[in-house]
């Protein structure tokens, strides 16, 4: 049986006990930096210590991709110990992260197959805790990366934000947008679509448009409420409120699976705290069920 890696990045936000109880799954960081001093999400800068300081930052951090090197370091100890690797990461179009691991992939040779994931957070990381169960069921690494092409097909991604300032300074929106969207009590239902985050409704109220998320992924799971369902909840220093809307999910809509995720530093600094969101995909037959967003 081939020996199969999953590495996958830290953007896909996959909560600790799920990296523990999936030992295939190598987590590469990307790096946040606030003014002179950079860190390396989820290693240097966790998620609590992260929200405490962008509440008081004067300007928002940036952040960056790994670099080929930071790949050749994971990349080259796991081919010398006769593993194949599955390197799965966040959407080309939001990140540079994609184009880093193909130069690595050239300068270490040896099995690798770098995917696009064109999603990012739990939506990738569904995508690597389903490839990792692919290999650990014994399948080929050609087999394992369509496994994840296939779940990426699944994938609804959708979430609203508790304030519009964090992505006014962060160039996503105008100010005048902004100031109109605070003055309305608008909040974007923001979504993954095509590798892009996409502002795919706006709704008066943060409780109206998670309500609309809800509905959303109800009428998906109408029309298909025998398939197994694979979910997560994404939130950004509100615990207590992932923590509610998972248990609500669950007990609604016979999930498989759930998760809570804390959205981390990269997608934190765009996003800010207060995040709501709901991640999940099905299957039925042992076949994804593709997502419909139109």
């Amino acid at each position: 049986m081939e020996k199969i890696k999953i590495i996958t990045d830290s953007t896909a936000s996959m909560p600790e006990e799920l990296l523990v109880a999936n030992p295939e799954i190598g987590t590469i960081p990307l790096y946040v930096h606030f003014g002179q001093t950079g860190y390396r999400e989820g290693v240097d800068l966790k998620p609590a210590q992260f929200y405490r300081l962008l509440k008081t930052a004067s300007d928002l951090p940036t952040s960056s991709q790994p670099s080929p090197g930071d790949f050749l370091n994971i990349y080259k100890p796991l081919l010398e110990e006769g593993y194949a690797i599955a390197s799965v990461h966040i959407s080309s179009l939001l990140s540079g992260t994609i184009a880093s691991a193909e130069q690595a992939k050239e300068m270490a040779g040896g099995r690798i197959e770098v995917l696009d994931s064109q999603q990012t957070g739990m939506g990738l990381g569904l995508m690597a805790l389903e490839g990792a169960r692919a290999a650990r069921a014994g399948h080929s690494l050609e087999d394992v990366v369509e496994r994840m092409r296939d779940v990426g097909r699944g994938i609804y991604n959708l979430w609203v934000v508790d304030t519009l300032e964090y992505l006014r300074r962060g160039g996503r929106i105008s100010g005048t947008q902004a100031l109109v969207g605070s003055i309305l009590h608008v909040k974007p239902i923001l979504g993954l679509r095509d590798g892009r985050i996409e502002s795919l409704e706006k709704i008066p109220s943060k409780k109206r448009a998670v309500g609309r998320i809800i509905q959303i992924i109800r009428q998906a799971r109408a029309e298909h409420p025998q398939a197994c369902l694979h979910l997560a909840i994404h939130e950004s220093d509100n615990r207590a409120e992932g923590e509610e809307l998972l248990t609500r999910m669950k007990e609604e809509l016979k999930a498989e699976e759930g998760f809570v995720a804390t959205l981390g530093a990269v997608l934190g600094t765009h996003t800010g705290p207060g995040v709501l969101g709901i991640v999940m995909f099905q299957e039925e037959g042992g076949k994804v069920i593709p997502a419909k967003l139109d």
